[in-house]
């Protein structure tokens, strides 16, 4: 409790203690007097507090207006964005730090003060007491007042520093409190956002990676002198050489078509399957054995669900989300294809989609081909005009 400072100030002059005093000799003014002292110091106090919570108040819904607009961000979420927000939060926990030193050195500088306080109150009675009795001289009153009076204005200048600085903490504490929730709800949208983009990715290369190969390769190989030029042929071990230049080719043909889409295209053997049929289209043997020939190869590649994010690098629950593949080829080139009446290019076409009924058309210069069918596994279809 402290003494209110108007209320002594208005009194503070030397005559008027004197007068004063000069009156304080009844037991009715002692009584009086002490009571009008009891309830200024109470009114002081009440008026302080009042004033706090208002300061905190007021304080609470600023911060609460800024809080609230700081939630209504959205959009796009970069990474840049992340590191800023950290930054922002790691400077929000520097700063409450510094705030609680400064608040614990102005609180203790008012626990002493209330203190001093009231002990001053305690001397000041007894003082009266003697006052009154005639027991002490009037001049240690006075100065006895004049303590207690600066130490009230010492008490409200450190109290409104410490409510100055509890309002900080305050307004501090909802911003950092916004400012952790906003950076966990940036990450998360940082994440999804991320997965969406892979997906997307991965839907946008799948259409390429359906392929059917068409190419010619010559082998030149020795063969028994005693075996006619078919048998030469027959028994060559074509089929694992056949395999590589598939690949060779698969994997030329993937890095031209996705250039900008994906950094490399390294294929391996288990991302996909072929269909290859083969035909030698011009051999000749010479009297050594020797066996030089031009083999036709048509090559049929189906991608298996995960090859879209190995070569993305994305993972891997991306492409076995996509439940089944739909294959569309026709006889026609140029000829487009539209699955639930969306483009989706032309022939011959790859897409993975969810489990359901589509309406599939192709359409080639004024003709149109429809099919409709329930997707639940992979399926392919063949139009033909």
């Amino acid at each position: 409790m402290g003494i209110q400072t108007q209320n002594w100030g208005s009194i503070g002059s030397s005559l008027r203690i004197q007068n004063m005093l000069s009156i304080l000799k009844s037991s009715t003014t002692y009584v009086l007097t002490s009571i009008f002292f009891i309830v200024s110091l109470l009114a002081y106090e009440y008026a302080f507090a009042n004033d706090t919570a208002n300061q905190t108040v007021s304080t609470q819904r600023t911060a609460t207006a800024a809080n609230q607009t700081s939630t209504t961000r959205s959009g796009f979420v970069s990474q840049a964005d992340i590191d800023a927000l950290v930054i922002r939060v790691d400077a929000l926990n520097e700063e409450k730090a510094q705030l609680d030193n400064q608040w614990r050195i102005e609180r203790n500088r008012y626990d002493s003060t209330k203190i001093r306080i009231d002990d001053s109150k305690k001397t000041i009675r007894l003082e009266m007491d003697e006052v009154l009795l005639n027991n002490s001289p009037r001049d240690r009153l006075d100065g006895l007042l004049s303590q207690h009076e600066a130490l009230s204005k010492d008490s409200k200048e450190v109290a409104k520093k410490v409510a100055q600085l509890e309002e900080k903490l305050t307004a501090h504490q909802l911003l950092s409190v916004q400012a952790h929730r906003d950076l966990d709800s940036m990450r998360t949208r940082y994440v999804a956002q991320q997965r969406e983009q892979d997906l997307q990715r991965v839907q946008e290369i799948t259409r390429f990676l359906d392929r059917e190969l068409r190419f010619s390769e010559n082998v030149s190989f020795k063969c028994s002198t005693n075996k006619s030029l078919t048998a030469c042929l027959n028994d060559y071990p074509l089929d694992a050489r056949i395999q590589n230049w598939v690949q060779d080719h698969y994997q030329e043909a993937l890095f031209a078509q996705l250039a900008g889409k994906v950094d490399s295209v390294k294929l391996s053997s288990d991302w996909y399957s072929t269909q290859i049929s083969r035909n030698f289209t011009d051999a000749t043997i010479n009297l050594d054995g020797s066996v030089s020939a031009e083999v036709e190869i048509n090559a049929i590649i189906m991608p298996r669900k995960m090859m879209a994010c190995a070569l993305l690098k994305a993972p891997a629950d991306l492409c076995a989300a996509q439940s089944a593949s739909l294959i569309v080829r026709s006889n026609k080139y140029g000829d487009q294809v539209y699955i639930n009446d969306k483009p989706y290019g032309s022939t011959p076409l790859s897409v993975m989609l969810d489990p359901g009924e589509y309406n599939v058309e192709v359409k080639f210069k004024g003709l149109t081909q429809k099919r409709t069918l329930t997707l639940d596994e992979n399926r392919h279809l063949n139009f033909v005009f």
